[in-house]
């Protein structure tokens, strides 16, 4: 870009010597080092073009230096009494420059005709005025008289009116025009004369005759292209040679001339006399080279020429593909081409060449001579060029063309006009980028959020609430400007049959295409199929009609052909039939016979009561396993045993699901039992203070691939709505309750007929995700703006919507969370489907701190206290399984409590006092007893878990002072002086 300001008295500057054009000199520097600058006539390292006049400079760039317009002084002083950028002093440039375009004049004439004088201006920009002086006289171009004028005017032809009279170039005539400068020309006087042999007479220009002088009426002055027909110095012979000028030649036939035949390999023996006499021939071949330059004369000694060469050769063509057998004459007289195109690039690299018989086609070939070459491309190459505006002028040509030359004398401003680059620039320079925001007024009446630009603006991306285009709910944080909105939901829509719901997922109207013109059934009225199945359930099985929509006439009455699993009384044979229902009975159909014939075990009789049962609805017979598995059921009721329940786990038709969870149960039976645990309490448990509004949810922690599809088939078993959120490694699941969430019909880890109860299950790092990384949003308002989360806090949480009222926040750093709960307006403590165990807790309130994880070691807590004999009151059952805060209402939340509260758990003595959570898998009569006796330790705690879970005394307690403190007792939340008292 060159002179983004106007022109000072006090900058340095350059002004050009052609077009007087004035640049600050920085600018002009830029300009000359710049690709666009460069000129093609000259050396492209050191010569640029004027941007004003596009005059070629040859001073490099790094030598431009700030003078005066005189040129005489560097870095003029800024006087204000002189002319800016002036020294002051005379100009003193010559005045009479040498024409340019007069560079055949001789030095003569320059110097004649070039002013002597020196421009006395002071120093100025701009041209210097014409000089004023009166020249020395001169001749008029004729020569007849002298003439004074003006020094400016000397180069100014000046004529005197009189006749020129000057001798023309053929030095017959003179000139007739007026006292002219420059030559006289050709003289165009019409001259009557003869040709060279006198034969022919025409009227010719004297200017275009090749003879100058005077000459004679009988002088030929041109050849007629006839035969001249003079005779010769013999007498007897003719001129045979074309009208030519001068005399004739000798005879060729003069007995002087000719000693031998003609062929010239015998001596004459006989002497001639005259140029009459014949001349003998001999018996021997011509044998004289014919005009091929190849082949000699095959005929006799013979008079004359020799006869053309008959000998066939093969004759090539230009490319050199092809050839044809002709005789050697016909080579010189036409040329052969063939019709074989070339095929092969021109020199621009793009096009190819189509001539055919192409000389330069063969490998290796190149163009000789002076001719076109047929290689060279012609055609314009006519490509925009990185302006956008013109095209390249010049000949196809290969790589990139040249940057454009032209030059940009107009303003270039941005849209609104307030930001602008002055003249001049470089074709192609872009438009200025405007900082200042649009002023194009939005549809939508929200202020511009973007800059100014050119074109359509872009759509309003201001967050607003709009209803989706199915109208099902109303979203949140839409742009403004989005045109079709849509949600998750299926449509819901009647069709046109009147009987089913549209099933697509939210989309614009109408749900079914207009009926085509002249449609039956639209113009009858009737409804239309909308092409879905039919769905209605059929009277003989239940299931569902297969059958397209047809709102006008009543199901068919086919057989169903829905696979379905039959079993053996006792269930353990399962074999998948068609269902066989409905349709016409005409006894057993093949197919029926030949399904029965591969089942692993006889069908079970029926009975004939006249009514066929269909396959779908009898039953196999047992075999032997099967009484061997009834028999050990029966024993395993008798003594009380409850093996891990892997049948349960075949909860759908899905083999590939429950071999995949029968796999995890049996490496993992604990961790599959433990996600069993927390949808159970999802769906059966209830938690203090909840209301029907609020959601229950259950976040996970961070897993694999495999444990997350694991989650997702026992949530199915639930009816959970399941949500995988985040990218890998760093993605978890999350687990939430819905109108449809029931129990299924089997539970892992329960025996059979025995109620199904929820308990408050225990936090695992191995299962749950962090509490203190997540942050509820709970029945949210209409009106309510996640905004400033989502700008605040989007790039270090995962924001998780359960539903359009619920959503909620997992961080991975617990501070930020932290931040987030109380900046938040709409956010709380989130509760899960699981709780802290005491003893953990327990240490979490004498750190102070209510977000501290479950530790393992139960004696860090009474090591934290002043007095090791201190400790805090035990913990009342809370029959309702519910998170509570130890010397705090249910109603309190869990982050608005004072530094040293701590978590508790109502529940068995058993479980607190560090019973392993596990005991899903113990039978009933371990956990009741481990219950009931309170004096005792757990069964299954070793001396690490009694550790965690028992606080530590002195060492010399006795184990039956250990054990009583173990046993748990209703007691308020205050301090005692004595350890062993408390526990009594």
């Amino acid at each position: 870009m060159i002179c983004y300001d106007m022109v000072r008295r006090s900058a340095p500057v350059w002004s050009c010597g052609s077009c007087f054009s004035i640049f600050h000199l920085p600018c002009i520097r830029k300009w000359a080092r710049s690709p666009a600058s460069v000129s093609e006539a000259s050396d492209p390292a050191s010569s640029w073009r004027c941007p004003g006049c596009q005059s070629v400079h040859d001073t490099p760039a790094r030598d431009i230096a700030y003078t005066c317009f005189c040129g005489r002084r560097r870095d003029p002083p800024n006087d204000l009494f002189l002319t800016p950028h002036s020294c002051g002093e005379p100009c003193s440039k010559p005045l009479g420059k040498t024409d340019p375009a007069a560079k055949g004049a001789s030095p003569d004439d320059d110097a004649v005709t070039r002013c002597p004088h020196v421009c006395v201006l002071q120093c100025h920009p701009g041209p210097c005025p014409p000089c004023k002086a009166f020249a020395p006289e001169r001749p008029c171009p004729c020569g007849k008289q002298s003439i004074t004028r003006r020094c400016a005017d000397r180069s100014t032809p000046v004529t005197c009116g009189q006749q020129c009279d000057r001798l023309l170039p053929c030095g017959r005539h003179r000139c007739e025009k007026v006292c002219h400068t420059g030559p006289c020309g050709d003289c165009q006087v019409n001259f009557s004369a003869q040709c060279f042999c006198g034969k022919k007479t025409d009227i010719l220009v004297c200017g275009e005759m090749a003879v100058k002088g005077s000459l004679s009426e009988k002088d030929g002055v041109f050849s007629c292209s006839a035969v001249c027909g003079h005779n010769l110095s013999c007498g007897n012979h003719a001129c045979k040679d074309v009208c030519h000028p001068g005399p004739c030649g000798g005879c060729e036939l003069v007995p002087g001339k000719v000693t031998t035949c003609h062929c010239g390999k015998t001596r004459l023996q006989e002497k001639r006399s005259s140029c009459l006499d014949p001349i003998p021939t001999c018996d021997k071949v011509c044998d004289k080279k014919l005009p091929c330059g190849v082949h000699s004369c095959k005929v006799t000694c013979h008079e004359g020429k020799c006869p053309p060469c008959l000998v066939r050769v093969e004759q090539r063509c230009r490319c050199g593909s092809s050839g044809q057998m002709v005789q050697c004459y016909m080579v010189s007289m036409e040329e052969f081409r063939c019709n074989k195109p070339c095929g092969r690039k021109k020199n621009c690299g793009r096009h190819r060449c189509n001539e055919a018989c192409c000389p330069l086609s063969k490998p290796f070939a190149q163009h000789e001579g002076d001719n076109m070459d047929p290689h060279f491309c012609q055609i314009p190459c006519g490509k925009k060029l990185r302006c956008g505006q013109h095209g390249c002028q010049h000949l196809c040509h290969s790589g990139h063309c040249d940057p454009c030359r032209e030059t940009i004398f107009s303003e270039l401003s941005c849209a609104c006009g307030r930001t602008s680059i002055p003249p001049p620039q470089p074709c192609g320079t872009p438009t200025p980028s405007c900082p200042h925001q649009c002023i194009v007024p939005q549809p939508c009446g929200h202020p511009a959020s973007h800059q100014c630009h050119f074109g359509d603006c872009p759509p309003c991306v201001v967050p607003v609430m709009r209803e989706c285009t199915g109208g099902h709910v109303m979203l949140r944080n839409i742009p403004c400007g989005s045109k079709d909105i849509r949600c998750n939901q299926p449509c819901g829509k009647n069709r046109q049959c009147g009987l089913h719901a549209c099933a697509r997922t939210c989309h614009p109207p109408p749900c079914d295409s207009p009926p085509a013109n002249g449609d039956a059934s639209s113009s009858s009225g009737s409804k239309v199929s909308c092409g879905q199945l039919c769905g209605v359930p059929r009277r003989e099985c239940k299931h569902t009609c297969s059958t397209p929509c047809h709102p006008s006439s009543p199901c068919p009455d086919v057989r169903c052909e829905v696979r379905v699993s039959i079993t053996c009384s006792c269930g353990r044979i399962i074999s998948n039939v068609p269902c066989s229902a409905g349709g016409s009975y005409n006894g057993d159909s093949m197919f029926d016979i030949s399904t029965i014939q591969q089942l692993p075990m006889p069908l079970q009789p029926v009975e004939s009561n006249g009514k066929r049962v269909p396959l779908g609805q009898r039953k196999l017979c047992c075999d032997e396993e099967c009484a061997k598995m009834e028999r050990k059921r029966v024993l395993a009721e008798a003594f009380d045993i409850t093996p891990p329940n892997l049948d349960a786990l075949h909860f759908g038709e899905n083999s590939n699901a429950s071999e995949l969870l029968s796999d995890l149960f049996r490496r993992e039976p604990k961790w599959v039992l433990a996600i069993e645990e927390r949808c159970k309490f999802l769906v059966l448990g209830k938690t203090k203070g909840s209301s029907s509004s609020n959601i229950k949810v259950h976040v996970f922690c961070l897993m694999t691939k495999d444990k997350r599809d694991a989650i997702r088939l026992i949530a199915d078993r639930w009816k959970l709505t399941v949500q995988a959120v985040g990218w890998e490694p760093k993605r978890f699941v999350t687990i939430h309750v819905t109108p449809k969430s029931k129990v299924p019909a089997r539970v892992l880890g329960s025996k059979a007929g025995v109620p199904v109860s929820a308990s408050y299950p225990y936090f695992d790092p191995m299962v749950d995700m962090d509490p203190r990384l997540v942050v509820a949003m709970l029945d949210l308002p209409r009106e309510a703006d996640v905004s400033s989360l989502v700008l605040r806090f989007g790039g270090e949480c995962e924001l998780v919507w359960l539903n359009d009222k619920n959503a909620l926040a997992v961080f991975s750093d617990p501070a930020r969370a932290a931040t987030a709960l109380r900046r938040l307006d709409n956010g709380s403590a989130y509760q899960g489907a699981a709780m802290f165990c005491p003893s953990s807790i327990t240490q979490a309130s004498s750190s102070g701190n209510v977000w501290v994880g479950a530790q393992r070691d139960g004696g860090s807590a009474a090591k934290t206290n002043a007095n090791p004999w201190k400790k805090a009151g035990a913990s009342e059952p809370n029959p309702s399984g519910d998170w509570t805060v130890l010397g705090q209402s249910p109603g309190t939340s869990v982050l608005g409590q004072a530094p040293g509260s701590a978590w508790r758990r109502a529940d068995t003595p058993g479980q607190v006092m560090g019973t392993n959570r596990w005991t899903a898998l113990e039978t009933p009569a371990a956990t009741s007893s481990g219950s009931t006796d309170r004096c005792k330790l757990p069964p299954h705690s070793e001396a690490g878990s009694s550790s965690a879970s028992v606080p530590r005394a002195d060492a010399g307690a006795s184990a039956a002072q250990i054990a009583a403190r173990a046993v748990p007792k209703l007691q308020p939340d205050f301090e005692v002086e004595d350890w062993e008292e408390s526990c009594e």
